[in-house]
Parts: C-alpha cells; structure tokens; sequence
C-alpha cells in the first residue's frame, strides 16, 4: 500500500513540476489574441461585384455621383458612368441577377435588364457574369427538383436561356469556362446532385458551353456542411456576406475581421481536401435598417481601416484562382455599396483597386 502511495505521490510531483509556465497555455496562444498577417499583393485578382436591380429605399441619404438613377429597369447613361467607376476599382465583372423562366415575368424583367445595361457605349469594356436564382421553384427536403412538376427541365431550360449571354464577348471566363454564380445552392434539394449538374454540364457542352459553377451557401456556416450539394457538382464555394450579424452576437461583431480569418481559411483549407475552391466575399459596409428601422442586425458603417483588413483577410482566403467578390456594387438599400458617392467620392473603389491590384 505504501508502495502505491509513493508512486502516486511521484506522479503527481512529475506532473506538476514538469508543467512551466512556458509550456502551459496562455492567452496570447489564442488566435483572437493573434494580429492577421499581412498577406501581400504579388499578383492581380480577378474581382466581381454584384450589380444590383432595385427600387430606391426613400431612407437612403447617400447621393450617387451617377445620380439616383433607374436603377429597377437598367440605365445605360448610368451604366456608361459605372464600366468608368469599374476600372477605377479595379472590377473586373458586374454579377447580375438571372432568376428561373419558372416565373416567366421575373426572368423576362431580368433579361430587360441585362439587355438594356449592355447598349450603353462602353458595355462591352466590362465583363459580367449571371447570377442565378431558382427560389420560385420552392424546393424542400420534401418536395425535391426531382419530384416537383417540369422543376428539372425548367432548371436546364434556364441556363439554355444564358445562352445568348455566355457567347458574348464581355462574358467572363475563368480557364475558358463561363462563371456561372448559382445563389442559395445549398437549397438545390435533389435525389442525386451530383447526377444533376453532371446533366446540366453535359447539356452544355453540347452548345459548346464548359461552366465554372460557384456556389453560394448561407454565412457563418462550415464550408462542408451540404457537402451532398457541393462536392463533385460546383467548381468553388462561397458564402453571403459575413456582415448580417444579429445583435445578440456579439462576439462576431466585436472580433469581425479575425472570425472571418479564421472561418474563411478553414474554409479554403477544407475545401481542397475535395478540390473545391473557396472564392471570399467582402462588403465595404451593410445596414439593414435602411430598409428595415426596427432591425436589430448590427449596423457595418463605410470605414477605411475596416475595408482595407476585410481585403487583406480576403486576399488570405483565396484560391489559385485568386477570386474575390464584393457585395455590392450598387445596393444603396443596404449601404452595401462601391459605387461613388458626392460624400465619400470613388474612397472605396480605390481601396479595392489597391488591395487586389499590383500597381
């Protein structure tokens, strides 16, 4: 008995004597303690904006420099100043909504509105790419593309509908390949989705069409978490913006820039395990209570040290493709936007030109 004391007696002595200060954790070991490295420009990013349809909020204050133009039906004198204000940020692509000819009227309206942007004199200067939403298909766990009426050939109906837009000149590519950016895919409910888009990608080939697929899933969630959906159907992932934050999270409004580092490198790591590629999005600012005064989200007001570590923590998180996407271009309604104003001027653009740009 006595010899089993001293042993415990000993190991205890080992343990508590061999633990240091220096080999304990500490504080300044946790990443949130951490500063983010700074991850130089060494080449040029590829980097799209969404290019927004909408009606003005009356609570927006900001005046575009363009003026408060057309914005719901597309304005080729505005677009005109928009190709202009593009190269000064160093845009690359416009991103415009395209949603399911399911609802015939809403994909009408969109088309008018791509069509309408693209007769202003310098269009073709400036690339652009579809972003496409099947929400009117109302798609469930219960109610699969498969199994709901005419939803799987209306679904490869709509991007026969692209068509005309991947064969123009001013369509972007990467790898040859039209970008095709597909919103809330994490919701494409279907019995096999690899089967389906390997459907989808062969329909196009067929019209000479190869896709390079990002796919769009919900902020703040892990990077594999639909990987049914993802994996073996979509060229890369990305999430909605970070910035909708509810009040009560506290935290992740407090330590932004560094949750964002952390969760979007994960992201990016995690991904290439099924060589999938991560593309971030930033915003320069987000307000939902423009168009929403009782929101409770926390407010992102425009901020120049903000925006310059959201860009670095972004060129940190891309891929070998090195694609970046800004949310927005032109939402005035959630003061999410690049665009120039007579009160902050083209700061913004030029911020993103220099932190994606070699100079």
């Amino acid at each position: 008995m006595k010899q089993i004391k001293f042993i415990i007696t000993a190991l205890l002595g080992v343990v508590l004597f061999s633990c240091s200060k220096d080999d304990s954790p500490q504080i300044e070991d946790h990443f949130l303690s951490k500063e983010i490295p700074i991850e130089p420009v060494k080449d040029n990013y590829s980097v799209g904006s969404f290019y927004r349809s909408f009606n003005w909020n009356s609570a927006v204050v900001e005046v575009p420099v363009a003026g408060k133009y057309v914005s719901n039906l597309g304005d080729p004198v505005a677009y005109e100043k928009h190709v202009k204000q593009a190269v000064t940020g160093g845009i690359d692509y416009f991103i415009f909504g395209f949603r399911s000819a399911l609802v015939a009227l809403e994909n009408t309206n969109d088309r008018k509105f791509i069509d309408i942007l693209q007769t202003a004199p310098n269009a073709l200067e400036q690339k652009f790419a579809l972003n496409y939403s099947f929400t009117s298909m109302a798609l469930s766990n219960t109610r699969r593309i498969e199994t709901a009426p005419s939803r799987v050939p209306t679904f490869l109906n709509d991007f026969m509908l692209m068509l005309p837009y991947f064969k123009a000149s001013n369509y972007m590519k990467v790898d040859g390949k039209c970008v095709v950016y597909i919103n809330g895919a994490q919701n494409l409910f279907s019995n096999d989705n690899v089967a389906l888009y390997q459907q989808l990608r062969t329909q196009m080939t067929a019209q000479g069409i190869e896709l390079f697929i990002i796919g769009n899933q919900v902020e703040w969630t892990p990077p594999l978490r639909w990987d049914f959906r993802f994996v073996n159907c979509v060229d890369a992932v990305t999430h909605s913006t970070y910035n909708n934050i509810p009040v009560e999270q506290y935290d992740r409004n407090y330590f932004f820039a560094k949750y964002c580092n952390e969760a979007w490198g994960y992201s990016k790591t995690r991904l290439l395990d099924f060589k999938l590629e991560y593309v971030p999005t930033i915003s320069p600012s987000y307000n939902r209570r423009i168009i929403t005064p009782s929101d409770k989200n926390y407010v992102f007001p425009k901020n120049v040290t903000y925006f310059e570590t959201m860009c670095n923590v972004a060129r940190r998180a891309s891929g070998s493709h090195k694609l970046i996407l800004v949310e927005s271009f032109n939402d005035w309604n959630l003061d999410s936007q690049l665009e120039a104003s007579v009160s902050y001027g083209d700061t913004y653009l030029s911020i993103l030109k220099k932190e994606f740009k070699l100079k």
